[in-house]
């Protein structure tokens, strides 16, 4: 019983480590920002990542946030053309098709 309440013991210890380690690292994190610098793809991933260079590359390999504000404008466009293609093809259905 008492070996049980020891392990009980360390792993709540560990856990608060780990929470305070992960705390310390992202007010390192804020700190101590990475200056990140837009880079052309060089890898197929990093093409496929960026449609073919569409959207902005970061020096870290993800998309910076014009990048990904870009890739998301051209979603929402994309659902909205499906849309109204869905609305006019609903339309003529009931509509015209008697």
């Amino acid at each position: 019983m008492a070996e049980e309440l020891s392990r009980r013991a360390a792993k709540k210890a560990q856990k608060q480590r780990e929470k305070e380690r992960i705390r310390v690292e992202k007010a390192y994190a804020k700190a101590h920002p990475t200056p990140i610098t837009v880079v052309t793809p060089g890898t197929r991933e990093e093409m496929r990542l960026t449609r073919k260079g569409r959207y902005e590359l970061g020096s870290d390999g993800k998309l910076t946030a014009n990048g990904k504000s870009k890739r998301l404008r051209h979603r929402y466009n994309v659902a909205i053309v499906c849309l109204i293609v869905l609305i006019i093809a609903t339309y003529a259905y009931f509509f015209l098709v008697k």
